[in-house]
């Protein structure tokens, strides 16, 4: 069963098509599980642009209108007996150029309205009732609709003496239009509306130009359609101001933040297909990020495999002194071919009288000279040949596909080879021969076998007078050992 997953594994197109149906699942595992905080994240960056919108059209300006009226020129203008009408709307008419706003005192001892584009009017109870309205409030800053024929938003703030006598308001106005083209590019960029309700509950702005106050009519919250089913689970928790409602089929998210400085609410209006669409593209983007990202890694992880593997069989496969295949090596090149029911013959190599060398001129000429049989045998083989250091100073040879009559025949070319070769050692010549044990199979033996039947021959080549070659027969003798000397 080993075998057959192995040789799956072994196919490295099936190997990174699992890797990545593997990475491809995991990412989107992990996608999903962040689905609920990129649904939190939306959410909040929903809020975040339109409080930037707030605050660059409507604090700013708020802001502005706070400052100037706590500024002492004008505040002493409106506070002398007989106000100087030419030197505040002289100082009205600096400030509208210097901000590009439109201000205005309204001006409590002479009941008059003092404007930065140099008019003027009485304030009548009759014409001019937002200034009583304002001034009877328990808000210090008031933010009202005025002007029918063109509409504007007021900002109006209180001013006091240092006795705190009432003094009349000094404010700023914007033209509507003004809001609503920067509300209509948010509408576009963003794809939601918002609404602005004063302490009336009275529509004042909206990105929804259908909302928007014409000089005829301004409407109620309790008038837009949204607004039953968000206040019916409004009522149902005071923890939470954001509810998901149904408006005709649509899903609508529905986000509620108060304004206090000038006592209005705002409704953030959401379509819940525009939150969608961003999370089905941030779960495509985030999908597609951490596929790469794990698909890399199971390769990098694989590569890296690969090269330890490889440095695994460079330091624990092979003999450290003559480089070649050891034991192991030979054992896995073996079990590949026994596979395909061939012949596979086996040649065992043992240097003669080697012990006799090493005595006589050191082991680092008996290592040198182990080398240079290594690469004789090397230069014998064809390319699915494969030569093993067994130990010592014995040899293996493995020859797939190769019968009896082969390894007889390659066996004793490699013996005349080593017996001719010209061994040097201290300015002397040594000489050199082997002996050769030979066994072949059809593959239904194992290697042990093999290696039993060749090392039975090798055994008679030495024990008959050495520089021999000797076929082993099919099966090896029980109990035959090697009593032959080195």
């Amino acid at each position: 069963m080993f075998h057959k997953w192995r040789r799956y594994f072994k196919n490295k197109f099936i190997v990174a098509i699992v890797a990545f149906i593997f990475a491809v699942a995991l990412s989107a595992t992990i996608s999903l599980l962040k689905s609920v905080e990129t649904q939190s994240l939306l959410e909040q960056e929903s809020l975040t642009p339109a409080f930037n919108l707030i605050s660059q059209e409507i604090i700013k300006p708020l802001y502005v209108a706070e400052t100037i009226a706590r500024a002492s020129n004008l505040k002493n203008l409106m506070n002398s007996p007989v106000p100087d009408e030419v030197a505040i709307k002289q100082t009205l008419h600096e400030l509208g150029k210097e901000f590009q706003v439109e201000f205005f005192v309204a001006n409590e001892s002479d009941r008059t309205q003092y404007n930065s584009d140099g008019s003027s009017l009485a304030l009548d109870i009759n014409k001019v009732e937002w200034y009583f309205r304002a001034m009877y409030t328990n808000q210090d800053i008031v933010g009202v609709l005025g002007n029918r024929e063109d509409i504007r938003i007021y900002y109006d703030v209180k001013i006091y003496n240092d006795k705190g006598v009432f003094l009349g308001f000094i404010g700023l106005n914007k033209k509507l239009t003004t809001f609503l083209k920067a509300f209509d590019n948010f509408k576009k960029e963003f794809g939601y509306d918002f609404v602005f309700v004063d302490h009336n509950n009275n529509v004042v702005l909206s990105s929804d130009t259908n909302l928007v106050a014409d000089g005829k009519r301004i409407l109620q919250l309790k008038q837009l359609p949204w607004y039953a089913p968000y206040i019916s689970k409004y009522h149902d928790t005071e923890q939470n101001h954001n509810f998901l409602v149904d408006v005709e089929g649509e899903d609508l998210l529905i986000a509620q933040a108060n304004f206090e400085p000038l006592n209005w609410k705002m409704f953030l209006i959401n379509p819940l297909k525009v939150r969608q669409t961003a999370a089905n593209h941030d779960f495509a983007i985030q999908t597609t990020y951490i596929t790469v990202a794990i698909f890399t890694a199971i390769l990098i992880i694989w590569l890296i495999g690969k090269s330890l593997q490889g440095e695994f069989a460079r330091r624990h496969l092979k003999d450290p002194l003559t480089q070649l295949p050891n034991r192991a090596h030979l054992a896995r090149h073996y079990e590949k071919f026994a596979r395909m029911n061939k012949s596979i013959a086996v040649i065992m190599v043992d240097l003669d009288h080697f012990k006799a060398i090493n005595d006589t001129y050191g082991h680092n000429t008996g290592d040198k000279a182990l080398c240079e049989v290594a690469n004789l045998l090397k230069s014998l083989l064809r390319d699915i040949d494969i030569v093993a250091r067994w130990g010592g100073e014995e040899f293996v040879i493995l020859l797939p596909a190769a019968d009896i009559v082969i390894a007889n025949r390659i066996a004793d070319r490699a013996r005349q080879v080593i017996a001719k070769h010209i061994f040097v050692a201290n300015n002397k010549v040594i000489q050199i021969t082997a002996s050769f044990g030979v066994s072949a199979d059809t593959g239904k033996s194992n290697l042990s076998q093999l290696i039993n039947n060749a090392d039975a021959a090798l055994y008679e080549a030495k024990n008959s007078g050495r520089n021999k070659v000797c076929s082993g027969k099919k099966t090896a003798t029980d109990g035959l050992k090697k009593q032959a000397s080195s």
